[in-house]
């Protein structure tokens, strides 16, 4: 496809208008006989719901074993609560009750005291453990809503946005995987897009391209925001190597479902499913 538009900047079109994804329609369609088991990087929860949902619901169906490397635990920048509900941040804490002063470090019994406090402050730490379960749970409803039953997740709990500086600690959680699967032939690697926009998202598809091409193994890539400034006559998109999964409605539905446990916007989704192509399908460049 030629470039007819300048769209180094990825800049979204005004207005919101789209392209003609029309010519997405004719895509070839995306073949994973061989894939017995299926290893994804995901950079923030639910990205690999939102982008390959279908995929990983087909694959399931399929009996192919599904791992999944998720990057961070935090909320990716992706997924926005619904309009009006307003997110938790925690229990307050008075600030001044948490204050060590030096007479403290002096007096045993004071000191103890202090420290007690602490570490009841650390138990309520909004960013910590039951933040990270609540993640979980919500993870294993859309999972759940999808009808994909078992997945293997893996934390590297790596700081959001801050991928690109910890490139090396992917690489080595993935080939801790990779490295170790009995069958590389039937192994297949799903991560974002490395040229997707979004610095996290293009990290963590880095490091999937440096260890798959240490295995030999299979890498499939999904586009997220991409979908915000490449359109169909974009050079900047290897169109080429573009694949496309057809959606049926039931598929369709359960993504729906599966986005609704992360607090999704169901209107939204149902004109754009969040981070896939336009239409009933998922693209990946292979």
């Amino acid at each position: 496809m030629a470039d007819q538009v300048d769209l180094s900047g990825r800049i979204p079109a005004p207005g919101g208008a789209r392209p003609p994804w029309r010519e997405l329609e004719g895509l070839r369609p995306l073949t994973l006989r061989a894939c017995r088991r299926l290893v994804v990087v995901a950079p923030h929860p639910r990205d690999e719901i939102r982008a390959a949902g279908g995929l990983l619901r087909r694959l399931a169906a399929r009996h192919a074993s599904v791992d999944v490397l998720a990057l961070t635990d935090g909320p990716g920048r992706t997924c926005t609560p619904p309009e009006g509900l307003a997110v938790p941040m925690g229990p307050e804490r008075p600030v001044d009750d948490l204050v060590v002063r030096p007479d403290d470090l002096a007096d045993p019994d004071t000191l103890a005291s202090v420290l007690a406090r602490l570490d009841e402050a650390a138990d309520d730490d909004p960013v910590g453990e039951t933040s990270v379960d609540s993640e979980e749970a919500a993870l294993e409803d859309a999972y759940e809503a999808l009808g994909v039953a078992e997945v293997r997740r893996h934390r590297l709990g790596l700081p959001d946005a801050g991928l690109a500086g910890r490139e090396a600690d992917v690489v080595a959680a993935l080939s801790e995987i990779v490295g170790f699967v009995e069958d590389p032939h039937g192994l297949c690697v799903l991560a974002p897009w490395s040229g997707d926009g979004d610095d996290d998202h293009e990290a963590a598809g880095r490091a999937a391209e440096i260890v798959c091409a240490a295995y030999r193994v299979r890498l499939v890539r999904w586009l997220d925001q991409a979908w915000s400034w490449a359109g169909p006559e974009s050079a900047e998109v290897p169109w080429r190597r573009a694949r496309q999964l057809a959606l049926s409605e039931t598929v369709r539905a359960r993504k729906l479902a599966a986005s609704a446990a992360f607090g999704g916007r169901p209107g939204r989704d149902r004109e754009l499913p969040d981070g896939s192509a336009p239409g009933p399908r998922e693209v990946f460049l292979v």
